[in-house]
């Protein structure tokens, strides 16, 4: 991914770091379905996944960015077309749902509504079974966005953190997940060389960063050449926002940081590369003696351009 040239900005706002407003509720409608398809990972692999699309045809890893306001009465319904004996059920933690049926039968629909009431960054996903439908890629980034507009940023980017097994993506019904071992670590179903075009944003903006980890490990990110500031996790404000290098996202949780953009270049021709610090440099197969690092293989990483 490439940020270019410019400021990163964090939304306070849209992450409930400001109270919201009261709002008329207005009813949003949302249609989705959970369907196999396949990904393309760094080197040119494609993998079989399971993923969300808006309609049943060309599902994406992560699934489609979900946006609300509060106030909305939000309905979402969720058609089931994976394979048959795989019932799905879909949730968002820190969303609370109206009393009704949570799962679809394969071929079946299921209808989720609630008020959006706190803004935040939200992870939405699939619970179906016992989590292999969200390792399969079941999930994505849902953004509830305050009443007014925000005047804390000047440019937003979801990030949604995930990470690929390729031998469990090739049979995620017989898999023994005590041998998961994640081998593409990605950033908005991208691995490092194949994460732009990034993010765009100018000198002195301001950039919220909406990390969501869909993964099953813990994932330390940072950007270099810049501090961030965490002024929400999971949707729900940081008492005393704090600046950091980097910061630990666990796994299934949401952060949102703020991120300002200096004045010249950065620190590499790009920009300011956006990374997981912990090093993941296994964008390839696994071999018998472990994973194998993909032709230009490397930590997930987003940039930003430099246009003098």
């Amino acid at each position: 991914m490439h940020v270019r040239k410019g400021a990163l900005v964090l939304a306070l706002v849209a992450v409930g770091v400001c109270a919201p407003s009261p709002a008329s509720a207005a009813p949003v409608t949302i249609t989705l379905c959970a369907l196999p398809g396949t990904a393309t990972m760094a080197g040119g692999a494609n993998v079989p996944i399971w993923g969300f699309a808006t309609g049943c045809a060309n599902p994406g890893l992560p699934g489609p960015v979900l946006s609300v306001t509060v106030g909305d009465t939000v309905a979402i319904t969720v058609t089931n077309a994976l394979p048959a004996g795989h019932p799905l059920t879909f949730e968002a933690p820190g969303i609370t749902f109206d009393p009704g049926p949570d799962s679809a039968p394969p071929g079946g629909t299921v209808t989720r509504t609630f008020t959006a009431s706190a803004p935040g960054t939200y992870l939405y996903q699939s619970g179906g079974d016992a989590g292999r439908q969200a390792a399969m890629g079941l999930s994505g980034a849902l953004i509830v966005r305050p009443a007014t507009a925000p005047t804390d940023y000047d440019v937003e980017a979801p990030l949604v953190l995930s990470a690929v097994d390729p031998a469990f993506n090739a049979a995620p019904e017989t898999f023994d997940m005590h041998a998961y071992r994640a081998t593409y670590w990605l950033i908005n179903g991208k691995s490092y060389p194949d994460t732009a075009p990034g993010i765009t944003a100018a000198g002195g903006q301001r950039v919220l960063l909406r990390y969501l980890n869909a993964g099953y490990d813990n994932t330390t990110m940072t950007m270099l050449g810049m501090h961030g500031r965490v002024v929400a996790r999971d949707a729900r404000p940081v008492a005393g926002a704090l600046d950091v290098t980097a910061e630990t996202i666990p796994a299934g949780a949401t952060e949102d940081a703020i991120v300002t953009v200096p004045a010249g270049a950065g620190p590499s021709p790009h920009g300011f590369p956006l990374y997981n610090r912990q090093q993941h440099l296994t964008n390839g197969p696994q071999t018998a003696t472990g994973p194998a690092p993909a032709t230009g293989g490397g930590p997930l990483k987003t940039t930003t351009e430099d246009h003098h």
